[in-house]
């Protein structure tokens, strides 16, 4: 499809172009009849691709695809009831019932967009209904100084009523379609918006001048008349062939740069051109210009306020999701510690600025019993019940984390070596309480091993961390529930548990 997409619309465009090349040189009767027939054909055709697709989804998707198969199913009703009261074969109110279906048809697509675009909830909502009053503003802008200013000079009334039946649901059905196609992201899923988007433009625009013909008493057919609602079905009929979007996820950079998205502001600056045009050649603005320039103005500034607090709420968001984000990187999800990458940051500092940093490194005894015998969600409620005591026997300026497993670290300073040894005491006393998980009473103890960097010794956390490492193992080989203090040149002490005496002569940590 996507290869037959330009062969498909040049020959949308061909086959327009010719009709109105070709509609001069044939009787009115046969030239409405042929247009009639063509759209019939195109609208007919996209009302059963329409309807094919609305069997292929479901939700809002599949309300869009009704909508559209109705909208573009009363369109080719229409215009076979044109056709048919051409030839004779009913009465001229065939005319009348198809011009009301027709601006039925009209109202239906819109909302057959709008269930197409993405959902839109609170000030994006907001700033859609403004986008869409806006630029129709600006349609009607113009459509009022090149169509209608003539009729209000002359003091028609009743021929200004009529045209506007016309033009203000084209016009927001354009407005709609061009809001809606801006804010898709350019992709081989969007062209269905923008062949509806096209599509919604040209009806618009060939509307306006159909109704510009009428006034001015021109042939149904001048000024581009015959190949604009002709081409119009043909873009409609290539857009059914498509599937709609249904979500506006996507690269948000192409979607800022895409052309599409400054596409709805092609009215706004075509309606400032025309009043600038307006001003210069008379030297005056009508109430109604100006009016409908003050409206439209007011809507595009209102725009932009809806687009401050957008952009504002979603710079808090972001600033807390960064927030969020950096308290993820840094803590374990199932204990709310610091993890690993928190105690390499943190304990690299302390290590460089304080004095005397001691690390205690916790390993949990007899956890892989709990885990399988009850279960890796009762581990889960150990482990979070172990750092619970654990941070709730540590000072404030203490730092204990989660390094992976059942194994924690707790980094602390400005603490003499009883003070350490009674520390850790308190910590082996308060995991080796006894705790329930699910009913069934378990019994998990700890093994610590200690280490100190002091001036001198080169501090490393990583150097520390290793000596940590080994006094908690000899820890474990002396019977678990102990205490290990790394001394250096490979000499250990190893302590009691809690409350316990040394097994090795006192030394310092």
């Amino acid at each position: 499809m996507r290869s037959r997409l330009p062969i498909a619309l040049a020959l949308a465009v061909t086959v327009a172009a010719g009709f109105q090349a070709a509609v001069p040189h044939l009787p009115s009767r046969t030239g409405l009849a042929i247009s009639d027939c063509l759209i019939m054909l195109a609208t007919g055709y996209a009302c059963v691709g329409y309807w094919r697709r609305a069997s292929c989804v479901s939700g809002r998707a599949r309300a869009a695809m009704i909508f559209g198969a109705g909208a573009t199913g009363m369109w080719s009703l229409a215009n076979g009831l044109f056709l048919v009261t051409r030839a004779g074969l009913i009465g001229t109110t065939g005319i009348a019932i198809g011009g009301l279906i027709s601006i039925s048809a009209t109202a239906l697509l819109p909302v057959g967009l709008i269930l197409a675009g993405a959902r839109k909830r609170g000030l994006a909502q907001l700033r859609r209904v403004i986008d869409i009053a806006a630029v129709a503003g600006a349609i009607l802008i113009l459509a009022w100084q090149f169509i209608l200013a003539p009729a209000a000079a002359a003091g028609d009334r009743a021929s200004i009523i009529t045209a506007l039946h016309f033009i203000i649901p084209e016009a927001l059905a354009a407005a709609l379609a061009l809001v809606t196609a801006s804010a898709s992201v350019p992709s081989r899923h969007a062209r269905a918006l923008h062949l509806l988007a096209g599509a919604a433009v040209v009806l618009a625009m060939t509307m306006m001048l159909n109704v510009h013909n009428s006034m001015t008493r021109q042939t149904w057919h001048e000024n581009g008349v015959g190949a604009g609602f002709v081409l119009g079905a043909l873009l409609i009929a290539l857009a059914s062939r498509h599937v709609v979007p249904m979500s506006d996820q996507g690269d948000i950079r192409r979607l800022v740069t895409s052309i599409w998205a400054a596409l709805p502001y092609l009215p706004v600056l075509l309606a400032v051109v025309a009043i600038a045009m307006v001003q210069v050649r008379t030297g005056r603005l009508g109430p109604v210009l100006v009016w409908l320039m003050l409206g439209t103005f007011c809507l595009v500034l209102l725009r932009q306020l809806a687009s401050l607090l957008m952009v504002g709420g979603m710079a808090a968001e972001l600033q807390e999701q960064k927030v969020r984000l950096a308290y993820q990187a840094h803590h374990d999800v199932l204990t709310g510690l610091p993890n690993r990458a928190a105690f390499q940051e943190r304990g690299a500092e302390a290590v460089q600025d304080a004095d005397r940093v001691v690390l205690l490194l916790l390993d949990l005894d007899g956890f892989k019993p709990v885990n399988d015998t009850l279960g890796h969600a009762a581990g889960d409620e150990v482990l979070v019940t172990v750092a619970h005591r654990l941070t709730a026997t540590l000072r404030p300026t203490d730092l204990a984390c989660r390094l992976g497993g059942d194994e924690f670290a707790v980094l602390v300073t400005d603490l003499s070596d009883d003070d350490i040894l009674s520390l850790s005491r308190r910590v082996l006393a308060a995991i080796n309480e006894p705790m329930t998980v699910n009913g069934t009473p378990v019994a998990v103890g700890v093994s610590i091993g200690i280490a100190t960097s002091r001036p001198g010794t080169g501090r490393s956390l990583d150097a520390l961390l290793r000596q940590a490492d080994e006094a908690m193992y000899d820890a474990k080989a002396h019977g678990k529930g102990t205490v290990s203090c790394y001394r250096g040149e490979g000499e250990l002490l190893s302590t009691s548990g809690a409350g316990g005496s040394a097994s090795r002569p006192s030394a310092p940590v």
